[in-house]
């Protein structure tokens, strides 16, 4: 394994982690149909199509240790192979530590380090898609969640794991009493939802009480599924 690269000419993004500014004039994206990826979660990738290894030897070579994971836009699959569209507004994450396995493909572990908005470079000569990177302010709005807004969430995001327990009993919510509101939101989003469409809502939605509001909704529509599956005897908790 191999950890992150250096910490020089870098910008806070949070008040523990850094991005260097130099790596989001030129940054590797990786787009993938079901994946969004929050600032301060980890998201562990199995490399294997050779223009994504070829990506790997380009953030290594270079030192450019990051690299954006955007979620594809319905109708990819016409032109997977190409460069389909893909939403500008997605997460980046820190190569925190890579294995190149024998036949050449990676095992991969990012951590999330901040929202972008990508706006891509043209075609250079690799086989993958490169970006300039606009970090966005997850904190951004002029009033805080009220005290009311933030228990809802974390009341409704209790009971989801009280069902997801029955089941699962290590399941965790993944948050801590001391984190802050943009956090715990972006936490809990990408511990209870699944679905590509609702998790890209809560990651484009930059201003705090706003987010949390839209998160709720959410996270109580799973919960009703979830109650309803229970209700119906139909299968396990995913």
């Amino acid at each position: 394994m191999v950890h992150a690269a250096q910490e020089e000419d870098a910008v806070s993004i949070s008040s523990t982690h850094l991005l260097p500014v130099d790596w989001l004039q030129e940054l590797a994206v990786f787009p993938l149909p079901r994946t969004v990826f929050f600032p301060g979660t980890v998201l562990p990738l199995h490399i294997f199509e050779e223009r994504y290894r070829a990506m790997m030897r380009h953030c290594i070579r270079s030192k450019r240790m990051a690299i954006a994971v955007a979620l594809l836009e319905p109708g990819y699959e016409t032109d997977y192979d190409g460069s389909p569209p893909i939403h500008r507004v997605c997460g980046v994450g820190r190569i925190e530590n890579h294995e190149e396995l024998a036949d050449g493909r990676y095992n991969v572990v990012l951590r999330g380090v901040a929202r972008v908005h990508l706006t891509e470079l043209p075609q250079a000569d690799v086989p993958f898609r490169l970006a300039r990177a606009e970090v966005l302010d997850a904190r951004q709005g002029t009033d805080r969640p009220s005290r009311d807004a933030l228990t809802t969430l974390l009341s409704t995001a209790s009971l989801v794991a009280t069902v997801v327990r029955k089941q699962h009993a290590d399941f965790s919510l993944g948050i801590a009493p001391d984190d802050p509101p943009h956090q715990i939101a972006d936490t809990l989003a990408d511990r209870l939802l699944a679905d590509p469409e609702a998790r890209q809502d809560v990651l484009e939605t930059l201003d705090v009480p706003s987010r949390i509001h839209k998160l709720t909704g959410h996270i109580a529509s799973v919960l009703g599924q979830l109650e309803s599956q229970l209700h119906h005897g139909r299968g396990t908790v995913q």
